[in-house]
């Protein structure tokens, strides 16, 4: 039980940060393992990343869930889409999974923080480029489309069963430029795909020998971000201007990532 090692204190604070995280990422269809990790990483010390990854595949499963449900109901969801592109996903996961219950844990940090930093400078680079919105998405796709659509996935697969993330900063650029969808269906549809890969690579983790799963903290923590992401998503659909956020969490991006490499210097 984790709750042995972990003291009261810092699982409140722990719980006070996902929840805002959880808040604000469910209107950027990511699903906030970027910063859950880093989180975990920094105040649970006693675990290690094969660990944590599962236990953000809970977190980054409530705030994907959550903006889906708030997304779909304004009609910004494309379940068939999602779907096929999920099913590419899934073969990316097992992937993931593999490299970070095997993998040395310097490796799967350094890896992480990589991750991280990219992630920042494209959201960066997304945030200040001048760019018309997509034109409104085709009912039909082209067989080149799905084959690019269904790679790019496997990579998105990938990520999450290797870092515990909920894939959006790979599908949701991949939705808008290949598939043509305006930023807020993108985002819904993101977040649906998210749903269905971050389940599976829980279960891929919770299945293989020499991981263990704290199931006392997945229960505690996931309902509250549960909660937050599904206010926030709500919220945010009607009010909240995602410029703004982004600018935020770039600095927490970035933050995270010196985190791990503080991490990394200090093991």
């Amino acid at each position: 039980m984790a709750f042995e090692t972990i003291g009261i204190d810092s699982l409140l604070f722990v719980a006070v940060l996902m929840a805002i995280v959880g808040f604000f990422y469910s209107n950027l269809g990511l699903g906030g393992g970027q910063l859950y990790v880093p989180i975990m990483d920094l105040f649970f010390v006693s675990l290690v990343m094969k660990e944590i990854v599962p236990l953000s595949l809970c977190f980054a499963f409530a705030t994907m869930a959550s903006a889906t449900y708030s997304h779909s109901r304004k009609g910004l969801v494309d379940f068939r889409l999602g779907v096929m592109l999920a099913a590419g996903g899934l073969f990316g996961v097992v992937g993931g999974v593999l490299f970070t219950s095997s993998a040395d844990e310097r490796l799967v940090k350094v890896g992480f923080a990589a991750l991280l930093l990219i992630v920042a400078t494209k959201m960066i680079h997304d945030l200040y480029k001048v760019r018309k919105e997509s034109a409104p998405a085709r009912a039909d796709y082209s067989t080149r489309m799905k084959f690019a659509g269904v790679g790019v996935s496997v990579l998105t697969g990938f990520l999450v069963g290797s870092f515990g993330i909920g894939g959006g900063v790979i599908s949701v650029p991949l939705i808008i430029y290949v598939f043509r969808f305006e930023t807020r269906k993108a985002i819904g549809t993101s977040a649906f795909m998210g749903a269905i890969l971050t389940p599976a690579a829980f279960a891929a983790y919770a299945f293989r020998e020499g991981v263990t799963i704290h199931y006392d903290l997945a229960f505690t923590l996931t309902p509250i971000i549960l909660v937050m992401a599904i206010i926030g998503s709500t919220w945010g659909l009607k009010k909240l201007k995602t410029r703004a956020v982004r600018t935020i969490f770039i600095g927490g991006v970035f933050l995270a990532a010196c985190e791990m490499i503080y991490s990394l210097l200090t093991q």
